[in-house]
């Protein structure tokens, strides 16, 4: 279902299904969902990936998920500097400038 409705402009697109059907699909994923839910991280659990492979703070097998979002925060080149990457080129001119009222 996800694969149909991740992929719904070319099913339409050719002819496959129509308007009625695509919300059709939408619906049944929906409801899918929400039968699914309760049982999400089981199902996860079940497929046995390695903390490596989801590469997620949040679901790791420890469940020390505080001090790993905080590593993976720590780790991510966007936290390398006080600045971020942006400053140089975007943010330090734009906030420095000497600008002066046209007024």
């Amino acid at each position: 279902m996800s694969h149909i409705e991740d992929n719904l402009g070319d099913f339409l697109e050719a002819g496959v299904l129509g308007r009625d059907q695509a919300a059709l699909v939408h619906e049944a994923t929906r409801r899918l969902l929400l039968r699914v839910r309760p049982e999400a991280v089981a199902l996860v659990d079940a497929f046995d990936h390695s903390d490596y492979a989801l590469n997620s703070a949040i679901g790791s097998s420890d469940g020390d998920v505080y001090n790993r979002l905080l590593k993976m925060a720590q780790r991510n080149p966007f936290n390398a500097t006080q600045e971020g990457p942006a400053w140089n080129d975007i943010l330090g001119p734009f906030l420095n400038r000497n600008a002066k009222s046209k007024l």
